[in-house]
């Protein structure tokens, strides 16, 4: 298998920057100027997802707040007041002797306040062992979110740059065949040449033309794509260079071993995995007892009538603790713990799949940008051939040494080679954030352009 160490032993080809350099354009206000660092920077700030993901983690936080609170102390008030129309009546035996006797008043009010603290709380405990998971995890997730908003918004912006570069090479094409419709019109005016001869040039001249037009559509597109991807309204204007492209020694990443720590999935799972070997922990805790101090104060006043209940009010209080022994719960918690350890194993298994779908995505993006470089080298080569070809045999059908159907045939071979260009540029560019996204560095190698 062809590996990055052996191309990179080859001889380095001159390939087209990722990013274009930006240009000022008369037509076009400053503003509206993007690269692709300004694209990423404004999707990471309006489009959408970034707030989602932010008010996720916010959420999270919330949660771990909640988890917190089972161990504050908990204050309560209660306000009662109670009409009793039938009192109570007890029944009394002295000696014997049967007697009743009623107690209470029409009437009753009371007001209490209680303090209740945990003291011990294994269950309590291992959900504030949990905070710090979720915590992770939402960090984690709005790294994850921002990495995909920076794959799809660079994958969007290189779609624009192919469409520039494909339309600078069609413009190519159509200033060279309106140069040359003008000398073959001289010609056939003047009976040099065919009508024919001069109708087939016409023919290659509209394809071109129709192929521009194509092109203006797709690019539209392009940009609505990129827009969408930004989180911009898609009735904004943008702008970006469309031709210029600096050359240079573009050669393959070094050739590096997978490393999972890396990526943020596989960071993201193992805390996931984590937790829920905490929640299995917490499912077993519920099976511990409970010890709490709880203390109490409150006030009651009775009264025959309505207004007389509020006249003489008798305090109390209580301080203590309490033991709370779980005996049986109806198979409830025991439920819960089986679908916890359940989940938990599932979550392992999961993970062992997710770690060869790593490797495989590294492989097979591996080999895949190993392959889109090959191709681009070649095509790049074979462009710059298929040109010179070109060239050559204009001019020498121009000085008649040459005939039509020899410049129609470069000329098809040269188009040819600008679309196999093209998309292996594409290809390539694609190929590259695919390996970068799979190594878990994307976000590093998009920074360094």
């Amino acid at each position: 298998m062809i590996t990055i160490q052996h191309l990179k032993k080859a001889t380095p080809v001159v390939l087209l920057l990722l990013l274009a350099t930006v240009r000022p354009a008369s037509s076009q206000s400053a503003d509206s100027i993007f690269t692709l660092k300004s694209c990423i920077e404004y999707s990471l700030k309006y489009n959408p997802n970034s707030t989602i993901y932010m008010n996720e983690a916010q959420s999270a936080r919330q949660k771990n707040l909640e988890a917190l609170s089972t161990y504050l102390p908990q204050i309560a008030a209660t306000v009662t007041s109670d009409y009793n129309p039938k009192l109570q009546t007890n029944v009394l035996t002295f000696n014997g002797q049967e007697s009743t006797l009623t107690l209470g008043q029409t009437h009753s009010n009371g007001a209490v306040i209680q303090l209740d603290q945990k003291i011990y709380d294994q269950s309590a405990i291992q959900a504030l062992g949990a905070r710090k998971v979720n915590n992770a995890i939402a960090d984690l997730n709005i790294l994850q979110s921002n990495e995909n908003l920076v794959y799809n918004t660079s994958l969007a912006y290189y779609q624009v740059l192919i469409y520039n570069e494909q339309e600078k090479l069609l413009g190519e094409n159509e200033k060279q065949y309106k140069e040359l419709l003008t000398i073959l019109k001289l010609q056939y005016e003047r009976g040099v040449i065919r009508k024919i001869d001069y109708d087939r040039t016409r023919v290659s001249m509209n394809n071109i033309q129709s192929q521009m037009t194509l092109l203006q559509t797709n690019k539209k597109l392009a940009y609505n794509k990129l827009k969408n991807a930004m989180g911009m309204p898609l009735e904004q204007h943008i702008y970006i260079n469309d031709t210029s492209y600096a050359a240079t020694n573009a050669n393959l990443p070094q050739g590096s071993e997978l490393s999972l720590e890396n990526r943020l999935d596989y960071k993201i799972m193992n805390q996931n995995i984590l937790y829920k070997e905490i929640d299995v922990r917490m499912k077993k805790a519920a099976f511990a007892p409970v010890l709490s101090a709880y203390g109490r104060y409150g006030s009651n006043a009775y009264g025959a009538q309505f207004s007389d209940s509020f006249t003489k009010w008798y305090d109390y209080s209580a301080i203590g603790v309490k033991l709370s022994v779980p005996i049986f719960s109806g198979f409830s918690k025991i439920s819960q713990l089986n679908q916890a350890q359940i989940a938990l194993i599932n979550a392992r298994e999961k993970a062992k799949l997710s770690i060869e779908n790593y490797k495989l995505d590294y492989e097979n993006s591996n080999t895949k940008l190993v392959s889109s470089y090959t191709s681009l080298t070649k095509d790049k080569d074979n462009l710059d051939l298929a040109k010179d070809v070109f060239e050559a045999t204009n001019l020498q059908y121009r000085q008649g040494t040459a005939s039509l159907t020899d410049f129609l045939n470069a000329d098809y071979s040269y188009k040819e080679a600008q679309s196999n260009y093209i998309n292996s540029l594409l290809n390539f560019m694609s190929s590259r954030l695919d390996y970068e996204k799979s190594q878990g560095t994307l976000t590093a190698y998009i920074n360094q352009l």
